[in-house]
């Protein structure tokens, strides 16, 4: 049955429609119709299984391909250029005369007439890039470059290369040399019109007609395509005219300086009386300067091609050659030094984008690679003079690694667990990314490490301000704030040992929502210290059992400075009353998540704290020992009373100079404060 529906699946003339219509007519019932339903779903699935097995099989075969491709584009680009040149060369011969030269004038005048001529065409020349540099914004220093001319310039309608769309209106000139794009400016104050937006090297661009676009060219730069519309089929046919036109003088401007510059020049001899004849007499050593090697003149065009099939570690090396090679040698031609200078500019530039481009961070390119992915770029940056740039891009990506792995930890479950969570990732991500800033990216940089300190600032702030918006809420417990805190501190410590500290800046975060947290805490235990003393009826504790006795017993088994034992009487009775013991356990649970929290910024608040409240207690104890309703267990009363001033604050105080290294005055201050309780219950004694 799976088969005949595979025939029919597949067959080149198959429909939908009337397969489904079959369908219908054929089976009765719903029963059949869903039967076919799980049918044609188990195919789409084992169809499914196939494919995907079919792709990881030929996985490598797809990655060769890609890299494949990826050298055709190289190399068609480079094939390109050659056939535009040879191109242009072999127009240029057919043009040229055979002896390579004009005839000369035979009289005076005509050389003058020539003259006159020749400054007409220079004045002409000149005072045409002057009104460009007056047109265009950006572009004053058109003169400055001899020999440069206008050919043809006009308005362009530049169109998206991708869907075709109209992008902007441009105003182009095409210069002996190069090609100026330049953008209209729209509220203009001034002769200017437009303003100067790009130019490109005629070297390295290529034209295309583009024939399935009416009236469009298309010009090839490495790494980019821009596609220009004309008004009609006419201003289309000249601007390729005067593209082909301009190549061709290129080239034969670039032949004549590859003779001039490969030609050799002949000594200066002088034929006086002075000069020396004598046959036996060594001969002087002539200095010839050195020739432009062939590797230096083709240096652009080498470069193009490791830029497009992205060997940028070769790049740079030729790069680098290149200009050791100018440095330490003189050319003999001026004119071929600054050409090749100002190549070699152009291209550090192209390389510089590219690289750039290998940083930039955009929701449709995937960050798998991680930092990892970035070091080349960020190596061959730093090399190119550019760490600052790499600095802020790389910066930039750790930010968005960052952004995305916290955004995998989910707000569910406690708030203590969420925070362990997420500090976890935050800092160790954090550790891993100061760790390949400084020791592997940037590694003798001051000015680097200053943007890093104020980067993590950044973001040390932007992870707290989530945290205390879900934490640090009213409804959180001290003990709760008192987990996630110690939480944050014991993840921060993975930074200590890189010479960065952001517990500082964690704190500073925390300070204003622990303080208002500790002042909400001591306003609810005060109130409810006074409802529990209003229910005091200042009685023994009756624990029923010998199991209550034994829970109680061992609870506070760890803390033998209180004597609990001594209290016991009987054997389920203890000398204290209710009242005294939640106290106790209230008292002892609120200064260990007071002494977690401690910091020189809230110690203020905490003595505050741990003051007021044991102050309520004492308060209840005084007020009863003073009141005629409980004159019959006074003593007992003083029992409580001397069990609070003499063991569990002592032992409270103990912890507090055990933690901050010094005694809380606060504490010490509430004894000699209600001393007179001491003295009272000694009298009742």
């Amino acid at each position: 049955m799976m088969d005949v529906i595979i025939q029919k699946l597949s067959a080149p003339d198959f429909s939908p429609e009337n397969y489904v219509q079959e369908l219908t007519q054929r089976c009765v019932g719903s029963q059949e119709l869903e039967q076919q339903r799980l049918r044609i779903q188990a195919l789409a699935e084992e169809t499914n299984t196939l494919l995907k097995k079919n792709v990881y099989r030929h996985y490598m075969q797809f990655i060769e391909t890609a890299k494949e491709i990826s050298h055709l584009e190289g190399e068609m680009y480079q094939l390109c250029h050659q056939l535009t040149e040879q191109r242009a060369l072999l127009a240029a011969m057919t043009t040229a005369s055979v002896r390579g030269e004009k005839g000369l004038q035979s009289n005076g005048i005509g050389d003058e007439c020539d003259g006159n001529k020749e400054e007409e065409k220079e004045q002409k020349r000149r005072q045409q890039l002057i009104d460009i540099g007056e047109a265009v914004e950006g572009c004053v220093s058109l003169v400055d470059i001899p020999g440069r001319q206008l050919m043809y310039d006009g308005d362009l309608l530049e169109l998206d290369p991708i869907d075709n769309t109209p992008l902007q209106r441009v105003h182009a000139y095409l210069l002996t040399d190069t090609f100026i794009i330049a953008s209209w400016i729209l509220n203009r104050r001034s002769p200017t019109r437009y303003k100067y937006e790009a130019g490109y090297e005629l070297g390295s661009l290529a034209v295309v007609n583009v024939r399935d676009l009416k009236n469009a060219f298309k010009l090839l730069v490495f790494p980019d395509t821009r596609v220009f519309q004309c008004s009609n089929s006419q201003t289309k046919k000249e601007w390729l005219e005067q593209f082909e036109e301009a190549k061709k003088l290129l080239v034969s401007k670039e032949k004549v300086k590859r003779e001039i510059s490969v030609e050799p020049k002949s000594p200066a001899r002088s034929d006086t009386l002075e000069t020396s004849m004598n046959p036996f007499e060594e001969p002087e050593e002539i200095e010839t300067p050195d020739e432009t090697p062939e590797w230096l003149l083709e240096v652009a065009e080498d470069l193009d091609v490791f830029i497009a099939q992205r060997h940028f570690e070769q790049a740079y090396k030729l790069i680098e050659k290149s200009t050791e090679y100018l440095e330490k040698n003189k050319l003999s031609n001026d004119l071929v030094a600054e050409d090749l200078k100002r190549k070699l500019d152009s291209r550090v530039k192209t390389l510089t984008n590219v690289l750039t481009k290998e940083l930039e961070v955009s929701p449709d390119k995937s960050q798998q690679g991680g930092l990892r992915a970035a070091r080349r770029a960020v190596r061959l940056l730093n090399k190119l003079g550019k760490s600052t740039q790499a600095c802020d891009l790389m910066l930039k990506l750790c930010s968005s690694l960052l952004k995305t792995q916290l955004k995998r930890v989910k707000l569910e479950g406690a708030a203590v667990k969420y925070v362990t969570r997420l500090a976890t990732v935050f800092f160790s991500n954090l550790a891993e990314m100061v760790q390949e800033f400084q020791f592997k990216a940037f590694p003798n940089s001051p000015q680097c490490a200053s943007v890093l300190i104020m980067w993590l600032n950044d973001e040390v702030n932007i992870l707290m301000s989530h945290l205390i918006k879900q934490v640090l809420v009213k409804q959180t417990s001290l003990s709760t704030l008192s987990q996630c805190v110690i939480a944050l501190h014991t993840q921060c410590s993975q930074l200590d040992g890189l010479g960065v500290d952001v517990k500082y800046l964690v704190d500073g975060q925390l300070r204003p929502g622990l303080t208002r947290a500790l002042t909400d805490t001591r306003d609810k235990l005060i109130d409810a210290v006074k409802l529990r003393s209003g229910e005091d009826k200042w009685h023994p504790t009756n624990l029923n059992t010998k199991q209550q006795r034994d829970k109680l017993l061992s609870e506070f088994s760890n803390l033998p400075a209180l004597q609990f034992e001594s209290y016991i009487t009987g054997d389920f009775w203890i000398g204290l009353s209710a009242n005294t013991i939640a106290f106790a356990r209230l008292y002892l649970s609120l200064i260990e998540d007071c002494l977690l929290l401690i910091t020189p910024d809230l110690t203020h608040t905490i003595d505050q704290l741990l003051y007021d409240v044991f102050s309520a207690q004492l308060k209840h104890v005084g007020n009863s020992l003073n009141s005629e309703r409980f004159r019959n267990e006074r003593q007992f009363i003083t029992i409580n009373g001397k069990f609070l001033v003499d063991k569990l604050l002592k032992h409270c105080n103990e912890l507090y100079e055990k933690k901050v290294g010094v005694r809380c005055k606060k504490l010490d201050q509430l004894k000699i404060d209600y001393s007179r309780y001491q003295v009272t219950i000694t009298s009742y004694i």
